[in-house]
């Protein structure tokens, strides 16, 4: 394992250096270093306001930056534009240059004359006779008293129009006038409503294997209906979401039949619908990975989806496979003729799992189950899954003598578990795979058994928000909290909740710096994290981050000392499984079609004693894909 980390820090190695090498030679074909940039007549914006639309930098410690003359003259449109965004309509920008002696370096001089600022004093609007004038004034952005922006206007015009279009008025125009007298700005937008206009004829163009009304029930606009441009860009999603399609279009057209009724054609490209798919992955819960698995999405022709999945999973080659799961789903994204999704997943699961109560302990766990949910989307962003399942789990082949010891509580032998629960989800990240704003949320219950039946009766809860920043320099701020809660009811109540339902804390997703699932398990789950993730160079990118948490045997076991950062070494080896867990670390990246390949290390704070006075290892390697949240 350690080998294949080395490998890996070797080859980013190599392609910093590589990278390094380019840039070298590049730097070497370019101008004279930049030393200074001097920013001279500017009063209403200060230097660095400047120097942020100008791509041309000064050299820094360690960052030599040179001059290129065509960067330079798009500098210096580019400080117009901006003056002329405020309001400064006849600024002029102009530049010079001081050489050293030996033509090495050069300071650079932006001069810039800004001229008088333009206000809006007026802004109206002409022909809106059937929607009134404080409802358009909250559409615009051009605001009296504010300093003119002449390109706002045009945005205006197109959120103008959209307003129009969402209402129905599809064949709506707006116009501007701009009156320019002394300093002051008259803005008059001149807009033809003409008539809301009907749906008329709904088709498709270039599908072959799915039907088109698999397409058309997709589309929320029917025939009859007022146009809404946005009801029109939300029926493209859900066309998209079908996963049937790669390119998805509706095209509004003004109809044969009359000059305001509109048709709409839906034109797309086709996927294939049947896939076949093998792939090899490495982690540090499974060293090493190998899934295929069948796809079909467009199952008899009907828009339904099927699948069949493998995996392969060995954390310990000397003990062959140590994990081996096979799924067949089906889904319908119309149950019963309506907008919900309705799935059915069968599924067999067999781990060697290590059992920490006892020394190099482990059993074999068996789950055999079926799955039957219903998600609704509820709004745009937010989903709501409703979710029973049966399952037959086997405990087996502990590699220890049962009676060993009294506080073994693993209950070994077959169960038959029943429960239904709901997942209530919110998610706004975007991009999905490599966030830099919104957020996630999502809130999880279950009870298993009582009115079910069964052999285990429990309930459990379990909730988890992140967050995502754009911050300085193209970097993102990312925090997450995750918290879940176990409690055993009626005849479970003495013996407890089963040991591969308890909660577990400790490796790449939730604690780094520690193993994965060192921590529990337990009836009770606290995480915190932030991290901050910036760019490096080409691909390749880094993060900071620091972790927290722990896994109690119940809620009733945490303590407020639990939570102090730095405790002296026998006093913590005493309460070392209650302590929550802190570290600190690095990571580096490099970002791929599906989000970043990472290794991170993760430094503990609070390192335990042992009775031999020896502490643990400082922290460790992990080797994941994605971000840890």
């Amino acid at each position: 394992m350690k080998k294949l980390f080395l490998l890996g820090l070797i080859g980013l190695l190599a392609l910093s250096c590589a990278s390094g090498a380019d840039y070298s030679r590049q730097r070497r074909r370019g101008g004279p270093v930049v030393s200074e940039i001097r920013i001279v007549g500017a009063s209403h914006f200060n230097d660095k306001e400047i120097k942020g639309v100008m791509r041309t930098e000064e050299s820094r410690f360690l960052r030599t930056r040179r001059l290129r003359e065509s960067t330079l003259e798009s500098d210096l449109i580019s400080i117009k534009a901006f003056y002329a965004r405020n309001g400064f309509l006849k600024t002029e920008v102009r530049e010079e240059r001081a050489y050293s002696d030996d033509g090495d370096r050069v300071e650079v001089s932006i001069l810039v004359d800004e001229g008088p600022q333009t206000v809006v004093a007026e802004v109206t609007f002409e022909g809106n006779d059937l929607i009134e004038t404080k409802k358009l004034m909250k559409v615009v952005k051009v605001k009296t008293g504010k300093p003119l922006n002449e390109r706002m206007i045009g945005e205006d015009r197109y959120s103008l129009y959209t307003y129009y279009a969402d209402r129905g008025f599809v064949f709506a125009t707006v116009k501007h006038s701009l009156v320019l007298a002394g300093n002051e700005a008259r803005v008059r937008y001149l807009i033809t409503e003409g008539l809301p206009a009907p749906i008329g004829k709904l088709s498709v163009r270039g599908s072959g294997k799915v039907r088109d009304a698999i397409v058309l029930r997709e589309v929320t606009l029917k025939t009859g209906d007022t146009f809404s441009g946005k009801k029109m860009v939300d029926s493209q999603q859900n066309v998209l979401d079908t996963g049937l399609f790669k390119d998805v279009e509706i095209e509004p057209n003004a109809s044969e039949a009359d000059s305001v009724t509109v048709d709409l054609t839906v034109k797309v490209k086709e996927r294939k619908m049947r896939e076949i798919s093998f792939r090899v992955g490495y982690g540090t819960l499974d060293e090493a990975r190998l899934s295929g698995g069948w796809l079909h999405r467009n199952l008899w022709n009907s828009g339904r989806t099927a699948e069949i999945r493998g995996t392969l999973g060995s954390r310990d080659f000397s003990k062959g496979l140590t994990r081996i799961r096979g799924d067949l789903a089906f889904s319908d994204r119309w149950l019963f003729g309506r907008r919900l999704v309705g799935a059915v997943g069968i599924y067999g699961q067999r781990t060697l799992e290590e059992y920490k109560e006892v020394e190099d302990g482990e059993y074999t766990l068996s789950r055999l189950g079926i799955n039957l949910s219903v998600k609704k989307d509820i709004l745009k962003v937010t989903k709501l899954t409703l979710a029973y399942t049966h399952e037959i789990v086997d405990v087996r082949d502990p590699n220890w003598e049962s009676g060993e010891d009294e506080d073994i509580r693993l209950q070994v032998g077959q169960d038959i578990n029943r429960s239904l629960g709901f997942i209530l989800s919110r998610d706004t990240r975007l991009p999905f795979f490599d966030p830099r704003g919104g957020s996630n949320t999502r809130v999880a219950a279950q009870r298993t058994g009582g009115i079910f039946g069964g052999d285990n009766n429990f309930n459990k809860m379990a909730f988890s928000w992140a967050r995502y920043f754009s911050w300085y320099g193209g970097s993102v701020v990312a925090l997450s909290t995750r918290t879940g809660y176990a409690s055993a009811f009626g005849a479970s109540r003495d013996k407890g909740i089963p040991e591969y339902e308890k909660f577990y804390a400790g490796g790449s997703a939730t604690v780094r710096g520690y193993d994965d699932r060192e921590f529990g398990p337990g009836d009770f789950l606290l995480l915190a994290n932030v991290e901050m993730r910036f760019h490096l160079f080409w691909r390749i990118g880094g993060v900071t981050f620091i972790d927290m948490g722990n896994a109690w045997p119940s809620i009733d076991d945490v303590r407020a000392r639990d939570f102090e950062i730095i405790v002296p070494g026998e006093d913590y080896a005493l309460r070392r499984d209650t302590d929550v867990k802190y570290s600190i670390g690095v990571g580096i990246g490099m970002q791929t079609p599906v989000g970043p390949i990472r290794i991170d290390y993760g430094y503990r704070l609070k390192r335990a004693v042992d009775e031999e006075s020896h502490k643990e290892s400082p922290g460790r390697f992990h080797f994941l894909v994605g971000h840890a949240f």
